[in-house]
């Protein structure tokens, strides 16, 4: 497996990277930390070569805090840990990082994002929304507070569209920590669809063994996913995200995405099916 990191070197950005490192050690995985430099709006009295200048000055401190920020990983990190960096010039950064992933068979983007209010927010919960609206390859966003510990309970919240498909794109992660999937479905008050949980799960079973299955009854669907990953314990959501429609757009009505904002632990985004 191959993990890819984009990392500003902010403390926010390092969170993340310290939970994939634990992550990726008990995967024995590939770390590739990345570092987008770019001036987005340059001041029109620049000449390009001075902008070149400017980004050929941040690349060398990129290489350089790179350098440091794997040295201080190694020290926490006894073993063997296959970890190293890029530093790519380009914009826009979503962009860069999918690409990347793209290119080198990333198998997984673990980045950082902030559930706050404000400009710190703006800029990284920005880039790291960007990147899951993007990305065909599964996003994990980490909180500004997670920490790595082990996965044992994977919560996954589902709309009940293409359950067995999307199922099958979450077990393998299960797999590999022993970790029970807890699928969640929020029922509105209003609805009258009755659910057999027992059936659904006698039938998952057979997919993966440690399978369990609720359905909470809440008109607000963060409110209800929120609770009852507090109420397990929970160490990672998952939910599947889709290109978003004009009136979402506007309105801002996607609930993967406010989730990234808003969650208070790791969540694993991977693009819907069509």
């Amino acid at each position: 497996m191959k993990i890819l990191i984009p990392t500003d070197f902010s403390k926010l950005s390092k969170v993340a990277v310290y939970y994939a490192v634990k992550m990726a050690k008990k995967l024995d995985a590939e770390i590739v930390l990345l570092n987008v430099i770019f001036i987005s709006a340059p001041p029109r009295a620049m000449v390009a070569v001075k902008v070149r200048a400017i980004e050929d000055a941040m690349a060398d401190n990129a290489k350089q805090d790179s350098i440091q920020l794997i040295k201080e990983i190694k020290a926490e990190n006894k073993g063997k840990l296959n970890i190293s960096y890029e530093t790519i010039k380009g914009y826009p950064v979503e962009d860069v990082v999918v690409s990347y992933a793209i290119h080198n068979n990333i198998d997984l983007i673990i980045m950082g994002t902030k559930g706050a209010t404000g400009l710190t927010k703006v800029l990284i919960g920005s880039n790291a929304t960007a990147v899951i609206n993007n990305s065909n390859i599964p996003v994990i966003t980490i909180p500004e507070f997670a920490r790595f510990n082990n996965l044992k309970h994977i919560v996954y919240a589902t709309d009940f569209l293409n359950l067995n498909k999307e199922l099958k794109m979450i077990v393998p992660l299960a797999q590999l920590f022993d970790a029970t999937i807890h699928i969640l479905h929020i029922a509105s008050s209003k609805s009258k669809k009755k659910i057999n949980a027992e059936a659904i799960v006698a039938k998952l079973k057979n997919k993966y063994p440690k399978i369990t299955f609720h359905v909470s009854i809440n008109d607000d669907i963060m409110e209800g996913i929120d609770e009852y990953n507090a109420y397990i314990k929970a160490d990672m959501l998952a939910m599947f995200t889709h290109d978003l429609t004009f009136f979402e757009k506007l309105f801002g009505k996607s609930v993967t995405r406010q989730m990234a904002f808003h969650t208070w632990m790791p969540l694993l985004t991977i693009k819907k099916l069509k």
